[in-house]
């Protein structure tokens, strides 16, 4: 009995001893120790990069269509230069820290900062909350050339991508297929009926002319570019381009659509110049109240 007593516990000390070293193979640094070489790691993609890194950001305001597209630089002093638009270059402060997950939280003021500015500072923006976007990134994915990230409060979509060259000096590129986007030259003459267009009788006339922003929206392929004179209304179209790339399909925006009757809005005429990016629309709706409104707007590009 005693000689099978000492087998088994023989036995027991073999395999003890086989889990010892095999969980020493395979865990040979602490938690602590392994996410910190993974944080370093994705410092070390970050300051390779020779251009910087061109952003994406899709704030989680429910109104917001827009992206919103930065450019950064990181070096391995926990510093971050970041463009926004022709803006000159803005030097801050970055850190690569390990929560739920591993997280990139930009600590002081950097122009993506402007986007959940409770001042509003961007158009669009809602009063305390701005548009609602995030500086504190948790990463969900990482490459090369390449970051995927979540915002840490309000859930924002970040995607980073290897600059170029060029991305540095002026406008960032936009990443994705966005053809229409860019800055355009624009006139705009809203009559305001004051009952049905058939009527003719005009109650007044809104007009607009200077540079308007053909930017690229969260819906694949789509611009969106502020409505006639109603710039600071969140009324805007939404523009893309047919399959063949010879027109254009326009529609109003989720704000202008609930803010309008029901169903009234059409495009009366409509025309797309490939050659020379001009626009011209003409559109139709009627009020809440039962008033028409006809637009006419010509965009030519820059």
């Amino acid at each position: 009995m005693i000689k099978y007593l000492v087998y088994i516990l023989t036995f027991v000390m073999i395999i003890s001893s086989c889990r010892k070293d095999l969980h020493s193979s395979v865990f040979d640094k602490s938690a602590d120790q392994r996410l910190n070489t993974v944080l370093t790691d994705y410092q070390s993609i970050l300051v390779a990069a020779p251009y910087g890194w061109v952003a994406n950001v899709v704030p989680a305001l429910e109104t917001n269509e827009k992206i919103y597209s930065f450019w950064f630089k990181f070096n391995d002093s926990n510093r971050v230069v970041s463009r926004w638009k022709a803006e000159p270059p803005l030097t801050s402060s970055y850190r690569l820290k390990a929560l739920q997950r591993p997280e990139l939280i930009f600590d002081t003021y950097t122009y993506l900062h402007l986007l959940a500015d409770a001042e509003k500072k961007v158009p669009g923006a809602a009063a305390g909350t701005g548009l609602k976007s995030d500086f504190e990134l948790e990463i969900i994915s990482a490459a090369a050339d390449s970051f995927v990230f979540k915002g840490r409060y309000n859930g924002a979509d970040v995607t980073f991508q290897k600059a170029t060259a060029g991305d540095t000096a002026g406008n960032v590129r936009v990443l994705g297929h966005y053809p229409l986007a860019g800055s355009y030259q624009a006139t705009a003459v809203r009559i305001l009926y004051a009952t049905t267009a058939a009527d003719s009788l005009v109650g007044s006339i809104g007009n607009f002319k200077g540079i308007k922003e053909f930017s690229p929206s969260k819906y694949a392929d789509t611009v969106v570019v502020d409505y006639g004179d109603l710039g600071n209304s969140n009324w805007r179209y939404r523009i893309a381009l047919t399959a063949d790339g010879q027109g254009i399909t326009v529609t109003p925006n989720a704000t202008m659509e609930s803010q309008i009757k029901p169903g009234s809005f059409k495009i009366l005429a409509q025309s797309y110049d490939r050659g020379s990016g001009r626009i011209y629309l003409k559109s139709f709706y009627t009020n809440s109240a039962g008033a028409d409104r006809v637009t006419e707007e010509t965009f030519i590009r820059r």
